[in-house]
Parts: C-alpha cells; sequence; structure tokens
C-alpha cells in the first residue's frame, strides 16, 4: 500500500523519483560542436545520429499522456538540432515547460526564437577558464559561455549554470560561482563528473571519493547561504533519501497489472538519440530499456510494465536498501546506474 495518496499522485503533487517534477530526458542528437573530455554521451562533430522530428512529436504526444510535464533538452548540443524549433513548440502546445543545457557557443541572436520558448535555461560549466577549456578542448570556451551567460541574463531570460565538477575542480567552485552569479546566472545545479562516456578515459583521480562526496556536499551548502541564488547539489546524504524514500512508494507497490501511468513509475525518463526510452541516465545498462520512441504508444508502455518494470524495480529497492546503514554522499542517480552495470555482471558471471 502506497504512502502516498493515488489522487496526489496523479495531480503530481508527490514526489516521483526524488523529483518535485515529471521530467523526460530528451537526446535528440549527438551531434555537437564540441568533443568535451568528460562527454557521457560521447557527443562531437562526427556524430550524425539524431532522432525523426515526426516520430519524436509522436512520442512526446505519448509521454504527456503518461504524466510526464517537462522536456528537459540535452545533447549532443541541442541548438545543432534542425528540427528544435518544432519540437518546443509542440511540447508547449502539450502544455509541457521546455527547458535546456547548452554549451553556449551557439547561444547567440539566431537562436533567440527558440530560446524565448524556454522555462528554463543552462550553460554548462566545468571549472573557472582553464580547468573547462581544457575539458572543452578549446581556448576561447569558458569566457564564450560565461558572455552568452551574460547576454541572455541582460535579455531577461531565465538563465543558469549547470556545473559538472572533477575531483581538482572542487576548490575553484567558490570562484566560479561568484563569477557566474555576476554574469547573471539565476541558479546554479552542480554534479560530480560521472564515469560514462567519454569520461571513462580520464584519469581515476578525476571522480570523486566518498570524502570529495561530502566536500562537495558542503561547499554547495555554503554556496546556497552566501550567494541567493538557489544551488542545487545532485549530490545527497544517503541518510536523507532514505528519510524522502516514499518517492519511490508508487513504484515499489506496482505489480505487472500497473494502471499508474509511466511518470508515476520511472522519473526521470531518458530519450537517446536513437529513440531508446530508459530510467534514470543516458547510460543505464540497455536490459532495462523500456521501449523505442519510433511507433511508441500506451499498449508498448504497457507491456513493459507487464515484462521489464520488475527487473527496474528490484533495483531501486537494492538502493533504498543500501541507504539507512550509510553515512557517505552519494550522487543518487549515479548510484543507480553503477547499481544496473554491476547486476548486469552477477548474471553474466553466473551464466558463465
Amino acid at each position: 500500500m502506497s504512502l502516498v495518496p493515488e489522487s496526489r499522485r496523479r495531480e503530481g503533487t508527490a514526489r516521483s523519483g526524488f523529483l518535485p517534477e515529471r521530467v523526460v530526458h530528451l537526446h535528440p542528437t549527438r551531434l555537437c560542436n564540441l568533443a568535451c573530455k568528460h562527454c557521457y554521451s560521447e557527443s562531437d562533430a562526427r556524430r550524425s545520429t539524431a532522432l525523426d522530428s515526426e516520430a519524436l512529436c509522436d512520442g512526446l504526444t505519448v509521454l504527456r499522456d503518461e504524466g510526464y510535464r517537462v522536456l528537459s533538452l540535452s545533447g549532443g548540443e541541442p541548438l545543432v538540432y534542425r528540427p528544435l524549433g518544432r519540437i518546443v513548440q509542440h511540447a508547449r502546445a502539450l502544455g509541457m515547460r521546455v527547458t535546456m543545457i547548452t554549451n553556449g557557443l551557439l547561444a547567440d541572436a539566431r537562436a533567440t526564437p527558440v530560446l524565448s520558448q524556454l522555462a528554463a535555461l543552462a550553460i554548462s560549466f566545468d571549472g573557472l577558464p582553464n580547468t573547462h577549456n581544457t575539458l572543452r578542448g578549446r581556448p576561447d570556451a569558458f569566457e564564450r559561455a560565461a558572455a552568452a551567460l551574460q547576454r541572455l541574463s541582460l535579455q531577461g531570460l531565465p538563465v543558469a549554470a549547470a556545473i559538472s565538477v572533477a575531483r581538482s575542480a572542487i576548490p575553484e567552485l567558490p570562484q566560479l560561482a561568484v563569477e557566474l552569479v555576476s554574469r547573471g546566472a539565476r541558479a546554479l545545479q552542480i554534479r560530480p563528473i560521472a564515469p560514462a562516456g567519454r569520461a571513462r578515459s580520464l584519469a581515476g583521480t578525476s571522480f570523486c571519493s566518498d570524502t570529495d562526496l561530502a566536500r562537495l556536499y558542503l561547499v554547495c551548502q555554503a554556496l546556497q547561504q552566501e550567494l541567493g541564488v538557489h544551488v542545487h547539489c545532485d549530490v545527497a546524504p544517503a541518510q536523507g533519501l532514505w528519510k524522502q524514500r516514499s518517492a519511490y512508494d508508487a513504484l515499489l507497490a506496482a505489480d505487472q497489472h500497473c494502471r499508474e501511468p509511466l511518470a508515476e513509475l520511472v522519473n526521470p525518463l531518458v530519450v537517446t538519440e536513437t529513440g531508446a526510452l530508459k530510467p534514470i541516465a543516458y547510460d543505464f545498462d540497455a536490459r532495462f530499456t523500456i521501449a523505442n520512441l519510433h511507433g511508441l504508444d500506451a499498449s508498448r508502455i504497457q507491456h513493459y510494465k507487464l515484462t521489464g518494470l520488475a527487473m527496474f524495480r528490484a533495483l531501486v529497492a537494492r538502493a533504498l536498501d543500501d541507504l539507512p546503514s550509510s553515512h557517505r554522499f552519494i550522487d543518487w542517480f549515479d548510484h543507480c546506474t553503477r547499481l544496473g552495470v554491476s547486476t548486469r555482471r552477477i548474471a553474466e558471471g553466473a551464466a558463465g
């Protein structure tokens, strides 16, 4: 029996999967004008795979019916996706809030017609200029991104900064945060770099230890107190997450005859450039794929509930069970992603 009344869940007033909103993270293309060393989707100028806009619009209609209310655009670089304007207009017509993360290099006057329709816009950063430019592979990346942030802020757009932090860049955060807020960032979202995609080739010392994650969390708490803007950190105390476990009541109570909308069971939902629908993260293990966007309809989602949801539910239950005795600080979504990979390896070992 769920601790959260069904009426509240259906109205979207209760949390779902530790998120207050039901979110589709859309990666319409892997094409990008940069080739960042830590890119989880390994995007660059050579990746031409992209979603068909007709199939994407049809799929978004289905997902809106499944309870998703926010479309978060990422990539690749979303501003190189030619049908972007059509997708934004369609999502807004469905009543969805549309947000975007961009590297900022193409956020110029030509992009204004699309950017002005967004409910929120974040420009990505990795540290102070030397750190940022090294990871992005071009010497002017930081200044161009920071200039775009300032320009968009002066235009009155709701612009924020999304900061991915390597272990060595944690000491840079206070100065970086002050710089970005002074340029007009209305909020900061901060997360540690995850060992996914191209980032797997980085030195192991690029990734945060348990102590580093605790330090990152505390730095973010201090910045929230000092800066006067909202600072969100993807790292949280494990026991704090355990106290919020009712966010997963709908999923944990679901069975194969579940009639809950997908947004109450899987949140966030990720759509890749190939149309794969995955829970939680772009690099989530392929065994947990829900369906494909092409030809998506309610019957395919119900088929997933009958055949695939149980495996995802078991993984989340296991991840939650790890929390009450832990004193660690964790990135919950990365934690679940790594757990998905480890369960596959265990299964392969047992089969071998």
